[in-house]
């Protein structure tokens, strides 16, 4: 059978268990999307904008498949290249599919200097910024040879968990593409130069260890390595960690599980455990600012290795792949001493993991005005009550900690953006983890982020998305006020920064606007946790509660680091 160049990527992407591409539509890219809407097998997810696309592409990416995004060239694909870094930064397997200009584009401009359709004049511009956010960006012209560079684009987004791009000239989509393997077929390169080294300080540090812990992260999730991971924190019985990237990445009923580590604000049982245990094994983890902390204060009582890269302190060990390090670690004999307390948390709920807090929570957080600890006590009480496998998606605000509290026992349902910290990214993100999982998204966001990427809601009603929102509203982005100026928390009558606060909006409006779906607002936590039974009662709509908290409300661990 004779494959076109079109027809040929999008084979390779059902090959590599992708089944779904986000973008939205562009002369440059129509062909390819023509390949893709006659295939029974694939969908083609028209998005509002570009933005959305990319973001809900990384979402799909996270869930252990590859992550595809196609947009029109120039005015599409620098739109949503923030949801191609996100992917970059915290490791998503994902391939940018673009048309570009063909060949007489290329020589109207040079000749002429008469300017092809999104072109800026100043060469070509989407590879150029693409090189830059991928790992690897590579124009497809002709067409000998290019099912073998096609095949190693997306072979690399699998091996090395990233982005991709690939660049096929508009003229070009139809061509055949020649001949070509039936099939995909490759093995991932492992690296083993540094397990000796490796092994050797793992064992060192355990067998002089009291304290000993793993943190376990999402690189596990990538390359499907969580059973040699439980495999080896059981055999030697360590207690462990997760990230907030890698939440639910283990069910947190494991007696083992102790915990989200996302930042030294967490709660002290978490912190504690950490920062002063005397050996900490991190698997596959990617650390950003809020590790930083953690990081450095343990020094050389760190041991790591994630994405090829072994480290002991600050010390770089030769080449080494995660996989190669589980399999020496599960050959290792029992070292670890077993009378020793861990501190688990299965079975507690938001509420009993948040109880050390004490005092630094706001009053009544639970039974009076709305906050956002009270937000996500209401949470956690609703997914308990309904026992129903929601998939929960945190975007970048304020609530971003106690969000990590919020008791999961399903796996693999949760998506944060802790690492990039782009706000916005959660809502649309959560379009590409509901066609990868199909589980019910229950998405907390805060206004300001929301605001950037409001009309996502039109794509949950469009796609008939069962999505609950709930957007933490308080009228301004409280997570710049509190890194930027504190006072304004701490000090009473202390004006907030001009340029935090934001329009407010009648979020319970949006389904009116957007032509379907369920509006609500809610100022109590009994409020809340009634809508988010109302909502869950019909699952055949999306719905958006806008959950009033004063300006002034803080998180407990944002109120114990102002010292309020």
């Amino acid at each position: 059978m004779s494959y076109t160049v079109a027809e040929f990527i999008t084979l390779r992407l059902k090959q590599l268990g992708c089944y779904h591409v986000f973008g939205v539509p562009g002369t440059s890219c129509s062909d390819f999307i023509d390949s893709l809407v006659v295939d029974p097998d694939m969908k083609f997810i028209n998005s509002v904008n570009e933005l959305e696309a990319g973001y809900a592409a990384d979402g799909y990416g996270r869930q252990g498949s590859l992550g595809a995004v196609s947009v029109a060239y120039g005015v599409g694909t620098l739109s949503m290249a923030n949801g191609v870094a996100s992917a970059l930064t915290e490791r998503v397997p994902l391939a940018v599919i673009n048309g570009g200009p063909t060949d007489k584009d290329l020589r109207l401009e040079a000749q002429y200097d008469v300017l092809f359709a999104h072109s800026t004049g100043f060469g070509k511009t989407d590879l150029n910024v693409f090189k830059e956010l991928t790992l690897a960006a590579e124009e497809i012209r002709v067409v000998e040879g290019a099912a073998d560079r096609i095949d190693h684009l997306l072979i690399t987004a699998i091996e090395q968990s990233g982005p991709i791009y690939i660049e096929i000239p508009q003229d070009m989509w139809k061509k055949p593409i020649g001949d070509f393997s039936p099939t995909l077929s490759y093995s991932a390169k492992r690296f083993d130069l540094g397990v000796k080294p490796f092994i050797t300080a793992v064992v060192n540090k355990l067998e002089q260890a009291t304290s000993p812990i793993v943190i376990l992260g999402a690189e596990l999730v990538r390359f499907g390595l969580i059973d040699e991971a439980l495999q080896f924190v059981e055999s030697q019985n360590l207690p462990f960690y997760t990230t907030l990237l890698s939440k639910s990445l283990v069910s947190e009923s494991h007696p083992l599980f102790c915990g989200v580590y996302d930042s030294d604000l967490a709660p002290s049982t978490v912190t504690r455990g950490v920062e002063s245990s005397d050996c900490v094994i991190a698997l596959g983890c990617l650390f950003g600012i809020d590790h930083r902390y953690m990081v450095t204060s343990l020094a050389d009582k760190l041991i790591r290795v994630a994405f090829n890269k072994a480290m002991h302190g600050s010390k770089v060990l030769p080449k080494l792949s995660l996989g190669t390090s589980l399999e020496a670690l599960n050959k290792l004999p029992k070292i670890v001493v077993e009378n020793r307390k861990i501190s688990s948390v299965a079975g507690l709920s938001y509420q009993e993991r948040r109880a050390k807090w004490g005092a630094k929570l706001a009053p009544d957080s639970y039974t009076g005005t709305l906050g956002h600890d009270g937000i996500f006590a209401a949470i956690g009480d609703f997914l308990d009550e309904v026992k129903s496998p929601y998939y929960i998606c945190l975007d970048t605000c304020l609530a971003s900690f106690p969000g990590a509290d919020i008791p999961v026992t399903d796996t693999q349902c949760f998506l944060a953006n802790p690492i990039w910290l782009s706000i916005g990214q959660g809502t649309p993100a959560a379009i590409g983890a509901y066609y990868a999982t199909q589980k019910r998204p229950l998405i907390v966001t805060g206004d300001g982020g929301f605001q950037m990427v409001s009309q996502a809601f039109s794509s949950f009603v469009q796609d008939n998305i069962p999505a609950i929102v709930v957007i933490i509203d308080n009228g301004s982005y409280a997570i710049e006020q509190f890194l930027i100026d504190g006072s304004f928390f701490t000090e009473p009558g202390t004006p907030p920064l001009d340029y935090v606060m934001l329009n407010g909006w009648k979020y319970e409006n949006m389904p009116h606007v957007y032509n379907g779906g369920i509006g609500l607002r809610v100022t109590t936590y009994q409020d809340l946790l009634g809508a988010l039974q109302y909502a869950h009662a019909r699952p055949d709509q999306p719905c958006v509660i806008a959950a009033q908290i004063p300006m002034t409300d803080l998180p407990a661990e944002n109120r114990e680091f102002l010292g309020i």
